[in-house]
């Protein structure tokens, strides 16, 4: 054996070695926690003068009568403790025990020893079968057709829904999911956006395919009956030309929208960022037919490299898992994501977006259009001057031009209040005066364009790769 095997040899076994002494140190640290929880126990009952059920967990756990708690700990100390983490994590104190729905004498329960009968321990087994068989078994949903109705929703079902959801999670899942499914319903948009599908000037083409993926199927429930659009569609391209106004438009039309960001998922304790999403898809589904709209999505599922840390990377499985769980199901649940950086995405989430759409700037009809929506009105400016402001605004988009027409109300405001501090306050000559072209091109020379041309060829680059239209 050469000396390099040896040194493998060598290290194999140092490592099997730690790997059963950190297995040992658990399993002493979990029989450790045990028996302290049963003293504690055997403690308060103690003190509680509690005698007889003192001695009988003594008998049954075989707690050794040379060891005591120590004075600086307390059953009771431990539970404030407790609530008083539980109240600075979710701004609420924890609920230690719940009302049962068929309520059990306590008395026939304190009876049981610890030698029974052939005949009793039957009956345990089979009542201990009976209650670990089924969980979910008392659960009662509802199954609801979608059809044109579905968008006038009575507040009444609602809270039918909600209330289903709510004992859901109390029954099959631990006490704090329901918090943390709090904190996901703060992201529900449940009022209109007050923006609809006219506000997006020039994007009808993209508006149109997320129309196919969440209205249509709302609309004509019969069309769509054995075919399933896709439920996951990326909209990148250069910052400001509406990919969030598009999403502000979907929402606007009457399905359960959630609107997350990276933010939503920020948990200092191990594994929450994890659950998050899982209640999140739970409420999606529940709340279905739903929009979950990610925005700047490369913040959660950027590309793999070496300095991803391990929950980046457990964050990130489950967010996969729940998104490809969603597609191959027949849950009425669609994914829009939003990014402004596509080559920074993990591979693994494009393929999760069947449709990756490129918002591209405005041309030069659409650049006319948002001027003239945004531009204060009424003004001076003739046709001519408008299609020679579209032309010179080359390279704007949506939000450059918003931001040029809001110079242009500025400039007139600026004019007035040095008239105002020159010949002093009279509320009667308030009003602006009307805007000129001379006005906007004074804003022209403050505002500039925030997309480069090597950004928007590299946009068109990624597009050619990736894009899937």
């Amino acid at each position: 054996m050469s000396s390099t095997e040896i040194l493998f040899a060598k290290k194999a076994l140092n490592k099997a070695k730690t790997a059963q002494t950190v297995y040992e140190k658990t399993k002493t640290e979990t029989r450790e926690r045990k028996r302290n929880i049963l003293y504690l126990i055997h403690s308060y009952l103690t003190e509680q003068k509690l005698f007889d059920s003192a001695e009988t967990l003594q008998e049954e756990a075989q707690l050794n009568t040379e060891y005591q708690v120590c004075e600086n700990v307390d059953l009771d100390i431990i539970l404030q403790e407790y609530n008083s983490y539980y109240f600075t994590k979710f701004q609420k104190y924890p609920k230690i025990v719940k009302k049962m729905e068929e309520p059990v004498s306590i008395n026939s329960s304190a009876k049981l020893k610890r030698k029974t009968s052939p005949r009793s321990k039957t009956v345990q087994i089979e009542d201990k079968e009976a209650s670990t068989k089924n969980p979910l078994e008392n659960f009662q949903f509802e199954i609801k057709s979608l059809t044109e109705n579905a968008k006038t929703e009575t507040s009444e079902s609602k809270e039918i829904r909600e209330t289903e959801f709510v004992d859901y999670v109390l029954d099959s899942y631990p006490s704090d999911w329901k918090d943390m499914a709090d904190q996901i319903k703060k992201e529900f948009i449940t009022r209109g956006a007050n923006t609809f599908w006219s506000d997006c000037i020039g994007l009808s083409n993209v508006a149109e395919k997320l129309k196919e993926a969440v209205v249509y199927p709302q609309l004509y429930p019969d069309l769509f009956i054995n075919v399933a659009t896709w439920k996951g569609v990326l909209l990148f391209g250069p910052p400001g030309t509406g990919k969030t106004l598009l999403a502000k438009a979907l929402a606007s039309e009457g399905t359960t929208f959630i609107n997350v960001t990276s933010s939503t998922f920020i948990s200092k304790w191990r594994g929450e960022s994890e659950k998050l999403i899982k209640i999140l898809f739970q409420l999606a589904r529940n709340y279905a037919p739903t929009t979950i709209f990610i925005d700047e999505v490369d913040a959660l599922a950027s590309a793999n490299d070496i300095s991803n840390h391990e929950a980046s990377r457990r964050f990130k499985s489950e967010l996969l898992t729940q998104i490809d769980g969603m597609q191959n199901s027949k849950s009425n649940i669609f994914v829009l994501g939003s990014t402004n950086s596509p080559w920074n995405l993990d591979p693994a989430i494009l393929r999760r977006f069947e449709k990756r759409i490129l918002v591209p700037l405005p041309d030069e009809v659409s650049r006319q259009q948002l001027i003239q929506k945004y531009l204060a009105q009424p003004n001076n400016i003739e046709e001519k001057e408008l299609q020679h402001l579209a032309k010179v605004t080359d390279k704007f988009s949506g939000s450059d031009i918003k931001a040029l027409c809001k110079e242009v109300t500025m400039i007139m405001i600026r004019e007035k209040i040095r008239e105002i501090n020159v010949n002093g306050s009279n509320k009667t000559h308030m009003n602006l005066r009307t805007v000129n072209f001379k006005d906007v091109e004074r804003a022209l020379e403050k505002i500039r364009t925030s997309v480069k041309d090597s950004d928007c060829t590299k946009y068109l680059e990624w597009n050619k790769t990736y894009g899937s239209w």
